[in-house]
């Protein structure tokens, strides 16, 4: 599984999902912070990562991207702190269900909601 972590989410979340073994992407690591959101998409399909951001933007790319479909987390956390984050991308990735890649996943502090 390989994930993009957009400009919103904290380079220290990449560090600690890498040391679980994850391929992660960070645009704030790469100096690519400043992408819009549709070249963040691109990049995505292209290298065939799911993108995690707090950006809701993302479900309607996701929603539009037809054939091309990426794989979209967004999170809807009221405490954002790279604690939190770390805490709860952790334990849905522990019980993940397989096929996500391609699909739309709303991550709260308390569900979790595939599309």
């Amino acid at each position: 599984m390989k994930f993009l972590f957009d400009a919103n989410i904290s380079p220290e979340s990449a560090v600690h999902l890498r040391s679980y073994g994850y391929d992660v992407r960070c645009l704030i690591e790469e100096g690519l912070g400043h992408l819009p959101d549709e070249k963040v998409a691109a990049l995505a399909a292209r290298e065939r990562r799911i993108i995690v951001t707090f950006d809701l933007d993302f479900g309607e790319i996701y929603h539009f991207s037809g054939e091309k479909r990426i794989g979209v987390i967004i999170l809807r956390l009221r405490d954002q702190c790279v604690e939190m984050v770390n805490a709860v991308l952790g334990n849905f990735l522990a019980s993940m269900p397989s096929g996500i890649d391609k699909r739309l996943v709303v991550l709260t502090e308390a569900s979790a909601r595939i599309t």
